[in-house]
């Protein structure tokens, strides 16, 4: 399931780079905001996580559609990380989780990302 505006893991990795988006849209080239590119960053350090939930992030109207992202059936590492990168995104923690417990199952590449994004959020 895709939905509108959605765009190619290999084009977030590459927009996360620019930090800025052409909207297909409007043909206008603006910066992505702060939250989205501490969410990118986090999903962008892991290819199968990256290219699972790409189709679910609409980069044109800065949408993550976090209810389809739940639905997918990830591993204990790649739970987490979608659990923070949703903290980061809303400033709130999703109900009934904890992703300090959750972030000793991420490997050491996402526990790393997810402090970047979390400085990055932070304007730290």
């Amino acid at each position: 399931m895709s939905h509108n505006g959605a765009i190619p893991s290999a084009g977030i990795r590459l927009i996360l780079n620019m930090s800025t988006v052409v909207s297909t849209t409007e043909k206008a080239e603006r910066k992505l905001s702060t939250q989205m590119r501490a969410v990118l960053l986090i999903f962008s350090t892991d290819d199968f996580l990256l290219k699972a939930v790409s189709p679910f992030i609409n980069l044109d109207t800065e949408t993550i559609y976090w209810d389809q992202i739940q639905k997918i059936p990830f591993g204990s590492g790649h739970r987490a990380a979608t659990t923070w990168a949703y903290g980061v995104w809303t400033d709130e923690l999703r109900p009934r989780t904890n992703c300090f417990d959750a972030a000793f199952s991420m490997g050491p590449r996402l526990q790393a990302a997810v402090l970047q994004a979390l400085a990055l959020r932070w304007g730290i």
